[in-house]
């Protein structure tokens, strides 16, 4: 239970559904994991191995045994948090009776109604496509780790205010974190869904315009945010 993160009790300002409470931990589990894996390939490249991935899988072993406690206790304790919300998620599913195993886009599959499914396909959008997309950010945007919101841009991202910009690349987008990761703006993207959302071709808008999940040839992303 130590090794849950600590803001696990701070779900929804209401009675959720045990539906809503799966989800709460499913978009933390995809941020340990997506923490994890980027620490574990760090780690195992600084190592100097010429075998990346089998220097990874060493490490991977070592922190399940907790030998690398002394070696790198934050690896350790990235890795323990990924076990226990992936155990908690097993048995929530379980107590549900879902499958055990989370689907591979690490969000249980959703029940959309017809018009939502309606409105995606209208758009030739892919509904689940869009929902697991959608997840994604929303948990991007919860972590407030700007390697983590890296993964989920489509660029160039369009960013409006009081001047606009386009951010081209990763590292542009690193150095405007404090810009694109602001309160207001997690906030937002935070009291967003996925059943309200509006959708139209150029993709799902999110806090009346604060953010905007595009769709290119890579899929969806985050293409737009509005400052102000």
């Amino acid at each position: 239970m130590k090794a849950l993160p600590s803001d696990l009790s701070k779900g929804p300002g209401f009675r959720p559904s045990y539906e809503q409470v799966l989800a709460e931990v499913e978009e933390r589990l995809w941020i340990a994991h997506t923490q994890l894996d980027d620490a574990i390939e760090k780690t195992a490249t600084a190592r100097g191995s010429q075998q990346t991935g089998a220097n990874a899988a060493e490490i991977t072993g070592s922190l399940a045994s907790g030998a690398e406690q002394s070696r790198s206790p934050e690896l350790q304790t990235l890795y323990d948090r990924h076990r226990a919300l992936n155990l908690l998620v097993r048995e929530l599913r379980r107590s549900m009776d879902l499958p055990v195993r989370t689907p591979p886009a690490g969000f249980s599959r959703p029940d959309l109604t017809p018009e939502i499914e309606a409105s995606y396909r209208s758009m030739n959008f892919d509904p689940q496509e869009a929902y697991y997309s959608f997840r994604r950010v929303k948990a991007a945007f919860r972590s407030n780790d700007i390697r983590l919101l890296a993964q989920v841009v489509n660029y160039p991202l369009a960013v409006t205010g009081k001047t606009r910009r386009s951010i081209r690349n990763r590292d542009q987008l690193m150095a405007a974190k404090e810009t694109v990761l602001n309160a207001r703006l997690r906030e937002s993207v935070a009291r967003s869904d996925f059943e309200t959302v509006f959708v139209r071709d150029k993709g799902m808008m999110l806090g009346e315009g604060a953010v905007w999940i595009t769709h290119d040839k890579a899929g969806f992303g985050v293409g737009a945010i509005n400052l102000e």
